[in-house]
């Protein structure tokens, strides 16, 4: 199997992180976004989004992070990370697609105003914007907080593939100024997750070049 990544992309950063836990053979291939590498014909014909992560197995490729994570989570079924429970399953699926529908539509302003628009080039960061967003933001936070209260992680005592996705975007919560310590639970489940062996390995990972993941 081959992945496309670049290593600035939290999404990016969640499936390395499972790969490496699930111990998946996969040679990891680098998409260089700053120049426009997801803009030619040759990755356009792999994702028409030009987007990463993209998977490819043999003739199967495979876009959206959700889907890839599941993929490879059931290739290596039965493991902790998606439980063969209908409803320990279901739960998993739910906090997934809370994150994509709330969690992480709440942090991409910060993250593209205070992070990336400047690096970029693109203006000072709008914060008349993030302020209007912010209300947005607290809502959701405090529902991780209120459901990490319950237990260590989001689905029970141990990591799912939910932890690692949702994990993701607050990677930059300290470069994009966004205040999450009030959330004492959120705050404790985040430190948990970013010290994990696998996450400070995917998010180490140099931007360049070809390598292998393999545990």
């Amino acid at each position: 199997m081959h992945l496309f990544v670049h290593p600035a992309s939290p999404n990016c950063v969640a499936v390395l992180a499972v790969a490496r836990r699930l111990g998946s053979e996969i040679q990891i291939r680098h998409v260089d976004l700053f120049n426009g590498e997801q803009r030619k014909p040759e990755f356009l014909a792999l994702n028409p989004n030009g987007l990463v992560p993209v998977l490819v197995d043999d003739d199967f490729v495979l876009w959206e992070t959700v889907a890839i994570l599941e993929y490879l989570a059931s290739i290596a079924s039965p493991h902790p990370l998606l439980p063969t429970d209908l409803r320990q399953k279901a739960d998993v699926l739910r906090s997934l697609t809370w994150g994509l529908a709330h969690w992480n539509p709440a942090l991409q302003p910060f993250i593209f105003e205070r992070l990336f628009k400047p690096m970029k080039g693109l203006g000072e960061p709008d914060e008349q914007r993030l302020a209007a967003t912010q209300p947005t933001l607290d809502q959701a936070a405090a529902l991780l907080d209120s459901t990490l209260a319950r237990a260590s992680c989001l689905c029970g005592e141990h990591p799912t593939l939910a932890d690692y996705h949702l994990a993701a975007y607050p990677m930059y919560a300290d470069q994009a100024r966004i205040d999450l310590q009030p959330y004492r639970n959120l705050s404790r489940w985040l430190r948990h997750m970013h010290s994990l062996d696998e996450w400070q390995t995917a998010a180490a990972r140099d931007s360049g070049g070809t390598g292998a993941l393999a545990q």
